[in-house]
């Protein structure tokens, strides 16, 4: 058996209360309308508009970024080429100080042989005076004891010198023709 008040309603038609809840849920929607919504609009749009602040911020820095990056490559890109010219000038100055030092260095090879020639020249002069003059000495003595007493030393001696000078003279025009 079922209820007589189930049994005779018709879903389909709306009863009294049916109204009551619309006008109720008509006064909430307007309630909504005109005080919830637009505060929850206003922190929505203000969300929106924060939300919007940050990409673009983000832009702007990403844009500053990418600056900065690219002035930091030119940066390095100099400072590499500044270091390549220093690197170059430094080879550079480097060869021309070994061509200057080697130069210098010949220069004073060759004072110190033109030194010593003259130094080696010198002493063979001293060398050949020293030895004349005791050939000369020599010679005296012995022609002395071979012819005796009687010789003038001076006037030996100076013949003694003339026919060394001969002897040199000629020793000298033979390693002339030599060479």
């Amino acid at each position: 058996m079922t209820p007589p008040s189930v049994v005779g309603a018709n879903f389909l038609v709306p009863n009294s209360s049916f109204l009551v809840e619309l006008v109720a849920f008509l006064i909430v929607l307007y309630v909504l309308r005109k005080k919830v919504l637009p505060r929850l609009s206003g922190v929505l749009e203000e969300r929106q508009k924060k939300i919007q602040q940050g990409v673009e911020d983000a832009e702007k820095a990403k844009k500053r970024a990418e600056e900065a990056e690219a002035d930091y490559r030119k940066t390095i890109d100099r400072a590499r080429q500044e270091a390549r010219s220093m690197v170059d000038e430094a080879n550079r100055l480097g060869e021309q100080l070994k061509v200057e030092l080697r130069q210098k260095g010949e220069q004073e090879y060759e004072r110190l042989v033109s030194r010593a020639q003259s130094d080696i020249d010198a002493s063979a002069r001293r060398v050949s005076e020293e030895l004349r003059q005791n050939m000369s000495e020599t010679v005296i003595m012995v022609v002395r004891k071979v012819v005796g007493e009687g010789l003038d030393t001076d006037a030996h001696r100076e013949l003694i010198d003339r026919t060394i000078s001969e002897v040199e003279n000629e020793a000298a025009a033979t390693d002339g023709v030599k060479s």
